[in-house]
């Protein structure tokens, strides 16, 4: 199992007192004194913590951990080195990379110590914030991790996502700790999870992540997938969890091989969706929950087959019995919204997609939604904000395209009366799209506003609405 974070800080690093960035800090380096000393050499950049810091982080990107922890002990040794939690993270990092764990772990302690508010000796601004915490909870549980001290590491882990639980990471590093705990339906859930939080990240990409028997990790990708709705996938993580399975029969995750049948069962009920049968996929559901009433899966499929159906209330009562049994999952919440909105229940698909960003984090379908009510609604501030907001997120789903967002920023902007900046967003989609026919007719529409005399009005211009996509 890898000890490194899978992520590091994306704020910008300046250089204490000389006000410089990163690049400008490497020029005035001599990189070549690198491998030259064992010592972090800073050139003739001042000898301050921040200094050491910045380069430490450098050489930590690049996977140069001694060189990394040459940096960190000499900013270590200010007494401003020392009140930085990050600084400290970040020591814990290089000496994990250097495979000393328990070293690393004493490292994240002290980060932990620190209170939220301490300053960063590379820059002056942010503080640190208590959600910064989350990762340094998380490095911690890898190392425990790596030192087979799962139940330790899986408290670590769940102190990380009591700060941030949507991070993905943190769900699948728990998961591969209880499953070698042998607690497999936490296991896979904890994987499912993952999935559902970023299901674009390649979780299995490394295999050094990996036991070869740890099938679960297929079963619960499955399981994310069929709520993502992308039932091919679904078919396809459970043949390989599957294939795994058959070759390991000693192992047993299931309580018996009724309880294996019955999760085939479900993932038969997915094969009927995938086909269109959804009809029949609604049968196969009920039978499920007919033995098992909180069988959460189960539920899930129902709603997507009376959604498919066009049976949206019963859909909704379906959605609601998953979010009965798993408050947390945004995936239901974020369809029964969309549900709502066929029902033309704004306020309640409003209400959904708020629960769907509280738990997701926000992500760029669900804002896109609440941009298309806001603006039917006639609230285009609210309509712009959700649009931009949607803009900047990832894209988990699928199915809105991001230039159709971008259209639609624009002429709401439009419809706001901000026509300067209207412009400019419909540049960018025609930027992208220089045959897209509604955002070249926008363009012509404002080039008519911002072309007027202003001593004439906008219907003498001959103006008209620009309706959205």
């Amino acid at each position: 199992m890898t000890s490194q974070s899978l992520i590091f800080r994306s704020l910008t690093y300046w250089l204490i007192l000389s006000g410089c960035t990163i690049d400008f800090f490497l020029l005035f380096t001599n990189q070549s004194a690198y491998s030259q000393t064992p010592l972090c050499n800073i050139g003739s950049n001042p000898k301050h913590p921040g200094n050491y810091k910045l380069l430490g982080g450098i050489f930590l990107r690049q996977k140069r951990f001694q060189k990394a922890l040459d940096c960190f002990e000499l900013a270590l040794q200010d007494e401003r080195g020392l009140k930085d939690p990050e600084l400290w993270n970040n020591h814990g990092l290089a000496l994990a990379g250097l495979k000393k764990f328990d070293q690393a772990i004493a490292s994240y302690d002290q980060a932990l110590r620190i209170s939220p508010g301490a300053t960063f000796v590379d820059r002056i601004q942010p503080r640190s914030q208590a959600e910064d915490y989350y990762l340094w909870w998380f490095n911690r549980g890898t190392a425990l991790a790596d030192l087979q001290r799962y139940e330790e590491a899986v408290a670590s882990f769940e102190q990380s996502i009591k700060i941030k639980p949507n991070y993905g990471f943190v769900w699948f590093f728990k998961g591969l700790a209880l499953f070698r705990l042998e607690r497999y339906e936490e296991a896979k859930y904890a994987y499912r999870r993952a999935v559902l939080l970023s299901p674009n990240t390649p979780y299995i990409a490394s295999k050094d992540l990996l036991s070869l028997q740890d099938y679960l990790i297929y079963y619960g990708q499955a399981e994310a997938k069929s709520r993502l709705g992308s039932y091919k996938d679904t078919i396809q993580s459970f043949e390989r969890g599957q294939k795994i399975r058959s070759s390991n029969p000693q192992k047993k995750i299931f309580e018996d091989n009724v309880s294996e049948n019955f999760y085939e069962a479900y993932i038969d009920g997915i094969r009927l969706l995938d086909q269109g049968e959804s009809k029949k996929a609604l049968t196969a559901f009920d039978q499920l929950i007919a033995q098992k009433p909180n069988y959460t899966n189960a539920w899930y499929g129902k709603a997507d087959a009376l959604t498919a159906l066009g049976l949206y209330p019963e859909a909704i009562s379906a959605y609601d019995r998953v979010i009965a049994i798993e408050p947390d999952d945004y995936a239901s919440w974020y369809k029964k919204g969309n549900v709502l909105r066929k029902l033309n229940r704004q306020e309640e698909a409003l209400q959904a997609y708020q629960k769907a960003i509280d738990l997701s984090g926000g992500f760029s379908e669900v804002w896109h939604n609440r941009g298309v009510i806001f603006y039917d609604q006639n609230k285009d501030a609210e309509a712009i904000n959700a649009y931009s907001r949607s803009l900047k997120a990832n894209i988990l789903w699928g199915g809105i395209a991001k230039i159709d967002t971008q259209y639609a920023l624009a002429a709401t902007l439009y419809r706001a009366k901000r026509y300067t900046e209207s412009l400019i967003e419909v540049e960018k989609v025609l930027k992208e799209q220089p045959n897209y026919q509604e955002a070249l007719e926008l363009r012509k529409l404002i080039k008519k506003v911002i072309g007027c005399d202003s001593a004439e009005s906008q219907s003498q211009c001959g103006v008209e609405s620009i309706q959205r996509r």
